[in-house]
């Protein structure tokens, strides 16, 4: 099963628990979720090789039935607009 694809934002390390954080946004059928996503990781770490965790983590949540905490935007679709009613006579 294909899950499109994921970008990763906001990364930074966390010196207090050793590890790089992220949110990272999976698109799905047209929507797109992000998670919060940590690997613990020395500084001097591969930058690929912890792109890639985050990234993997974040797609076992997406998978799961019970994905935790998760934030899911849907797109905005065009609401149909009244019709226009011609004025009033007087």
């Amino acid at each position: 099963m294909s899950y499109g694809k994921s970008r990763i934002a906001r990364i930074r390390y966390n010196l207090e628990f050793s590890g790089y954080e992220a949110i990272v946004f999976i698109q799905d059928a047209g929507e797109t979720f992000s998670y919060p996503s940590f690997v613990a990781a020395p500084l001097d770490a591969e930058y690929a090789l912890v792109m890639e965790q985050l990234s993997n983590k974040a797609l076992r949540k997406h998978r799961s039935a019970n994905p935790g905490l998760r934030s899911h935007l849907k797109r905005l679709t065009a609401t149909p607009q009244a019709p226009e009613l011609p004025p009033l006579a007087a």
